[in-house]
C-alpha cells in the first residue's frame, strides 16, 4: 500500500515554511524596532516639552494645544496616541510638583541618553521653540530652558550640531 507524504516529510515545503517564518519574524522585529524608535522620540519630545513648560512655572492652554498639534504632525504620532502623550506629560508634571530641580535634571538626562538621530533631535528642538512662542509670550527663562535642551542634545544655539 503506497504511503502518502505529509507536508512534514517534504523537505521543500518545510524549507519554504521556515523561510516564511523567518521573514515574518524579521518584519516583526522591524516593526518593534520602529515602535521603540518612535517611543524614544516620544520620550524625548515629552521630556523636552516638560522642561519648557515648567521653565516659567505653568503649561498654558496655548502651549498644550501647540504641543498636541506638533505631536500629531510628528513621527511619534504614528506609533502612539494623544492619550499616551498626555500620560507621559502627567508623569513629568507629577515629578515637577515634587521637586522641580530634580525633575528637570531627570528630563535633561533622558535627553542625553536617548538614541535619537540628528534630525530627530533637531525636530524636538524646533517643536520646543514652537511651544515657547505658542502663548505669544517669550520668557527669558523659557529661552534658558531651550538652551539647556540644546546642550543636552549637543546642538549649538544656532541650530548646528556639535
Amino acid at each position: 500500500m503506497p504511503k502518502t507524504k505529509s507536508s512534514d516529510d517534504d523537505l521543500f515545503l518545510r524549507g519554504h515554511q521556515i523561510r516564511a517564518l523567518h521573514e515574518l519574524s524579521g518584519r516583526n522585529l522591524q516593526a518593534e524596532a520602529g515602535r521603540a524608535r518612535a517611543g524614544d522620540y516620544l520620550e524625548g519630545l515629552v521630556a523636552a516639552a516638560a522642561i519648557i513648560a515648567h521653565a516659567d512655572g505653568r503649561l498654558d492652554l496655548d502651549e498644550r494645544r501647540k504641543l498636541v498639534e506638533v505631536f500629531l504632525a510628528s513621527p511619534a504620532s504614528e506609533g502612539f496616541s494623544v492619550a499616551e502623550l498626555a500620560e507621559e506629560l502627567a508623569d513629568h508634571m507629577r515629578a515637577y510638583s515634587y521637586d522641580p530641580l530634580i525633575a528637570q535634571d531627570r528630563a535633561l538626562e533622558t535627553l542625553r541618553t536617548l538614541a535619537l538621530t540628528r534630525s530627530e533631535r533637531q525636530a524636538i528642538r524646533d517643536i520646543c521653540h514652537k511651544v515657547i512662542i505658542a502663548d505669544g509670550l517669550v520668557h527669558p527663562v523659557e529661552l534658558g530652558a531651550l538652551h539647556r535642551i540644546e546642550m543636552a542634545f549637543g546642538i549649538e544655539s544656532t541650530g548646528e550640531e556639535r
